[in-house]
């Protein structure tokens, strides 16, 4: 069935999800991108406020990793639209608990915070895999990234013009930025509530398919024995640490670089917006080249490897420009160079390439390998992230910048050779299929 321009029935329910997305995320990723410098100007203004926001985004990623082995079950019975709204919901309490300026309060709402990924993100693999069949499922995947990366430029050039000419961040920009996201994300919820079913019939899917908790846990259980998913868990630990990284590390680390001037704090959110373009350009490589990419044996090997040698040379000239005392806090040391702010936002650009080549990817190939089993593969590929993600932000408080570089480095090797071992063993299993069905 032709909706937009040919475009089918279940694409076109993939774009109306990244919509929402789009403007969920255009209040979370320039929050999260934001958050660790919103907490340290709380502090500076509020002696009594004791909180760090790495330990912060570390509880969300921690609860939502431990979720997710729940998730399955929990969309299975409540639904899918149902389960996305209530997180967009959640994300909204979360962005709005800095307001009160209580540490047991934000570190309360956090968890929820974790387990409202949970929901929102298994519940979006689910609905993208059933949307999709196997011969657009690259495609649709680059779509929805695309919208979803396109998310932190619209909210970080807002606070770049909030921002424009502060050292330090005020209370009245701090809460102007907070409530403006809070409005967004709200928008967002009430798309969701819109969200139409998914092409495989929900409904249907429920009366015959009615699974217990237990079963769905038990089958989530058996993915990740998988050889495959044992594999994939090295290149999905990488991803967390990247992601860690470039959305919640590298853009406060330029904040806290004093070195930069009076414009400091104004290239927190140009770093986020120059990230999210970076995603967004990755993506859209790949959804001009997806034919192409699909027709070679090592389509989504080249799409890693470029993903992967962009983070290494940015890896490279971050550590040359930024000093390694920036990821803890405002420091007037300097780098191995004078630190350059084209050089800082460049290497955002090739951080959101990397980001957009790996985790588009990474959805591609579990989607391939586990197609009946599309809620458990994502909540798993999202637990191995997410539990790296925290880690990530719990050795922030410890190591500095060149510390964290050079582990990130050594892991990126590690992700590229298990990738590559992975999808040879795709490809063996697709021909080894092909070869059974040819008479």
């Amino acid at each position: 069935m032709n909706i937009l321009c040919g475009i089918d029935l279940g694409t076109t329910k993939v774009i109306y999800m990244s919509v929402c997305f789009l403007f969920l995320y255009t209040a979370t990723q320039t929050f999260l991108n934001m958050e660790k410098t919103i907490i340290t100007s709380i502090s500076d203004d509020n002696e009594y406020f004791e909180v760090d926001g790495y330990n912060i985004l570390a509880l969300v990623y921690i609860t939502y990793g431990v979720s997710l082995w729940l998730g399955p079950s929990a969309i299975n019975i409540i639904g899918l639209r149902t389960s996305m709204t209530a997180a967009a919901f959640l994300y909204i309490l979360f962005i709005s608990s800095v307001i009160v300026e209580k540490a047991w309060a934000i570190y309360v709402i956090a968890g929820l915070e974790g387990i409202a990924g949970c929901l929102l993100w298994t519940a979006e693999g689910k609905y993208l895999a059933s949307n999709s069949s196997p011969e657009v499922m690259s495609r649709n995947v680059g779509i929805f990234w695309t919208f979803y990366c396109s998310s932190s430029i619209i909210g970080n050039l807002y606070s770049f013009y909030i921002l424009e000419g502060k050292k330090y961040l005020d209370r009245g920009s701090r809460n102007l930025i907070i409530y403006t996201l809070t409005i967004i994300a709200g928008v967002a919820t009430l798309l969701f509530t819109l969200l139409p079913p998914a092409e495989k019939n929900e409904t249907e899917d429920k009366k015959l398919q009615k699974v217990s908790p237990l079963k769905e846990l038990k089958t989530t259980w058996e993915v990740f024995k998988t050889k495959e998913m044992m594999i994939l868990a090295v290149t999905f630990c990488y991803t967390g640490l990247h992601q860690a990284f470039c959305s919640g590390i590298y853009s406060p680390s330029i904040g806290f670089t004093l070195q930069f001037g009076n414009r400091s704090k104004q290239l927190v959110p140009l770093s986020g917006v120059f990230l999210g373009l970076g995603q967004v350009i990755g993506s859209c490589w790949q959804i001009i080249q997806g034919k192409r990419l699909s027709k070679l044996r090592w389509g989504r090997r080249i799409v890693l490897t470029t993903g992967i040698v962009a983070q290494l040379i940015s890896f490279a000239l971050i550590y040359i420009n930024i000093p390694p005392s920036a990821v803890f806090g405002n420091t007037t040391e300097s780098a191995i160079i004078k630190s350059n702010i084209f050089i800082a936002i460049f290497c955002s650009v090739l951080l959101g390439i990397g980001d957009g080549c790996l985790n588009t990817q990474n959805f591609s190939i579990i989607a391939i390998l586990f197609p009946n089993e599309a809620a458990q593969s994502c909540a798993l590929y999202n637990f191995s992230k997410s539990v790296s993600v925290a880690v990530g932000f719990f050795l922030a408080t410890f190591f500095n910048l060149y510390h964290q570089l050079t582990f990130l480095a050594i892991m990126a090797i590690f992700a590229l050779i298990s990738y590559f071992y992975a999808d040879m063993c795709t490809l063996k299993k697709y021909n080894d299929q092909n070869n059974k069905s040819t008479p």
